[in-house]
């Protein structure tokens, strides 16, 4: 596309006003002008051979490699659906006015089917570049797939002991002999053989060892099944050449089926492939690339099938090649040792976080170590996006007690003898900073009942930790039969909390542990209900305590009673909150109200009529000085304002004549405050605010 030869031709005018089209040929390009009121609103050229096209924007100054109609503004940015949605011909009608010859040359350059003969010259147009979108997304393709090809071509074959790798993860070298509840057969996974007499199997238990009669291996009754179904996960980490190595995961099964010539079959299901590259350049900065296996084979583009990796088995051999020159090098031993060793963690998460120095010095202090189970846990906690470390133990430790963060080496030593994981590690680390003990049948039990020193933090304030799992295994059994014990916590922690709220005395026995927990739990509940009004009350007086006492010593300049209305100050802050729930508005709902009575800016007031003064009817907010910022009665509404307004100004004008010297001064800076408030107002535009607070405005003269 000669794009600055285009440029630089200056494009052809039209006649009218209006959407107008002109078009001209430079070469083997046509050039479409679009023009409005005539003046230029963009170009689109089109090559009438190959269909390579770009559109100019006027606007913009710059080329777009999109398709004709947005030369005319017809598409999802500007006009959103309803280009798609069946507003294409009105648009193409109203703005693709083109003259008879410009259209007559149009149907020369771009010649079509038929039927489509009497289309419109904008969608042939259209059409041919569709075709050659089409046309080229069709190539890269067909380009992407055979690179994918390429790539799976190269990965290699399974090790030469790969079946009898997964036989001893799966099986671990046991076989068994089952019985066919139809036939009555034997069958025999260790050599397949089936045979019909064997008097010494009434006499043998499930699961019992014995040797197949037939075979003489040692093998394992199984009574109590009819086949035997072993399934689990499997990494081979595998070199390719010089510039990929590749870490495949699989489904791993072993399937023995009681029937005639039966044998135990060894199978895999590979479903992910990882590609690992090699020194990555700029071309290729990213360390690896994974292929999902689909419906048509291994592909890089989406996991429709969802496949996922998780703890799985690694096979020990080509490690360290493998890893070689790729990101994940670091990891090449402590990878070989896990493998030898049999562990079965989570390694695709592991390498993620290759690069993570420290993380990787404590996956190998914790190998060392022998602490195998936090190690598995540990082999999770790294974020799949950043790589980076999102687990409990300290990275930058330089020693075993700074890393699990407990100063006593004991403990440390029992997280590895009783093979502890995340959950000890938090109980040693709880007991640690609290000087207290727990004993292995308490942790036992804790996490059978997944309760964690967070879960418990409330209750072991009250009472030790031996204290409360005994007090929660009581009341499992008395009053709350059939729940666990982490859900019986849970209601013991809602009554100690309705407790606190209540003001019991929580160093009394008698009610930080209850004999019936169900029973004071419900009681509890009652209490609180009928004492709602009183405990809200208090506590929006220890909240805002300063706010009250202002309140308290401005009451007397501010009541006031006159014929039919009369003035009140609110005793606590929780009848401001009260005021604005009756009345539907935003005093009471927000602490800015608060905080300016607190600081001697305004305060509020109630007006009542005199004949009903317990009813709610209006909200005053009003300053030291008397003037009133804002008056509001039922849902911002004004009611009888034609009456209540006279008695304001009488109200003023006693505030002003109580006023002392003090009061003057606060005033001045409640003013200044105000003009400060509106200017920002102002500032951001907020009419809506600005119109509302000036039809409340009431300065006190």
């Amino acid at each position: 596309m000669k794009k600055k030869l285009i440029e630089n031709t200056p494009p052809v005018k039209p006649k009218n006003k209006g959407w107008q089209i002109t078009i001209q040929e430079i070469g083997e390009i046509l050039v479409i002008n679009a023009w409005y009121d005539k003046k230029l609103h963009g170009r689109h050229a089109v090559n009438v051979k190959t269909y390579d096209h770009a559109t100019w924007s006027e606007k913009d100054k710059t080329w777009m490699g999109t398709k004709v109609e947005s030369v005319i503004g017809m598409s999802t940015e500007e006009y959103g659906q309803q280009y798609w949605s069946g507003s294409y011909s009105r648009y193409e009608k109203e703005r693709w006015i083109i003259s008879q010859k410009d259209d007559e040359r149009i149907r020369e350059l771009f010649p079509t089917e038929s039927w489509k003969s009497k289309e419109s010259t904008l969608s042939r147009i259209a059409d041919k570049e569709t075709e050659l979108g089409q046309k080229r997304r069709r190539t890269a393709e067909e380009r992407r797939q055979n690179r994918v090809w390429e790539m799976m071509m190269r990965v290699p074959g399974y090790p030469g002991d790969w079946a009898k790798w997964m036989d001893e993860k799966l099986t671990h070298g046991e076989r068994w002999i089952l019985r066919s509840k139809v036939t009555g057969d034997f069958h025999c996974a260790a050599c397949g053989g089936t045979f019909s007499e064997w008097p010494e199997w009434d006499k043998l238990k499930d699961n019992q060892k014995t040797v197949c009669p037939l075979c003489g291996e040692p093998v394992k009754i199984r009574k109590r099944k009819t086949s035997v179904e072993i399934e689990d996960r499997a990494c081979l980490i595998q070199p390719i050449d010089d510039e990929v190595s590749v870490a495949r995961h699989f489904r791993i099964k072993a399937e023995f089926y009681p029937v005639e010539d039966g044998r135990l079959e060894i199978s895999s299901d590979e479903e992910i492939r990882i590609i690992l590259f090699k020194e990555p350049d700029a071309r290729r900065p990213q360390k690896c690339d994974l292929y999902y296996y689909q419906w048509s084979g291994f592909d890089n583009r989406g996991n429709p099938t969802n496949r996922r990796t998780g703890f799985c088995h690694l096979y020990d051999g080509g490690i360290e090649e493998a890893f070689k020159g790729t990101a994940y090098e670091p990891l090449s031993r402590i990878f070989g040792e896990f493998a030898r060793a049999g562990l079965k963690m989570d390694y695709n998460t592991m390498m993620i976080g290759a690069e993570n120095r420290p993380y990787v010095s404590l996956l190998e202090m914790l190998f060392r170590g022998r602490f195998h189970n936090l190690l598995q846990e540990e082999s999770t906690m790294i974020s799949w996006w950043g790589g980076d470390y999102r687990g409990i133990m300290d990275l930058d430790g330089r020693y075993i007690d700074e890393i699990f963060q407990i100063d006593d080496r004991q403990k440390i030593n029992r997280i590895r003898d009783r093979a502890g994981g995340h959950f000890m590690l938090s109980w040693m680390r709880w007991s640690d900073e609290n000087e207290a003990k727990v004993t292995d049948e308490e942790l036992i039990w804790l996490e059978r009942n997944r309760i964690w020193p967070g879960d418990a933090k409330e209750a072991l304030k009250v009472m030790s930790v031996s204290k409360l799992v005994n007090y929660l295994k009581r009341q499992m059994k008395e009053s709350y039969p059939g729940k666990k014990g982490k859900a019986v916590l849970e209601q013991y922690l809602d009554y100690l909390e309705m407790c606190k709220k209540l003001k019991k005395k929580m160093n009394d026995e008698m009610v930080f542990r209850p004999r019936e927990l169900k029973r004071r739990h419900d009681e509890a509940v009652l209490e609180l209900e009928m004492r709602a009004a009183e405990i809200e009350a208090e506590s929006y007086s220890a909240k805002y305590g300063e706010a009250e006492e202002v309140l308290q010593r401005v009451r007397p300049k501010f009541e006031y009673a006159g014929e039919g209305f009369m003035i009140t100050v609110p005793m606590r802050i929780v009848d401001i909150v009260k005021e604005g729930r009756a009345l539907h508005h935003c005093a009471g709902a927000t602490d800015r109200y608060f905080d300016r009575i607190k600081q001697n800016e305004t305060y509020i007031c109630f007006l009542r009529k005199t004949e009903a003064p317990e009813q709610p009817f209006y909200t005053i907010e009003v300053e030291p000085g008397g003037t009133i910022r804002q008056h509001r009665g039922m849902f911002d509404e004004e009611p009888e304002i034609e009456t209540v307004k006279p008695f304001l100004q009488e109200w003023q004008k006693v505030i002003r004549k109580r006023m002392k010297k003090e009061d003057h001064e606060l005033a001045a800076v409640s003013k200044e405050k105000r003009e400060a408030n509106l200017e920002e107002l102002r500032q951001k535009n907020n009419t809506r605010v600005l119109a509302g607070l000036m039809e409340d405005f009431m300065e006190a003269m």
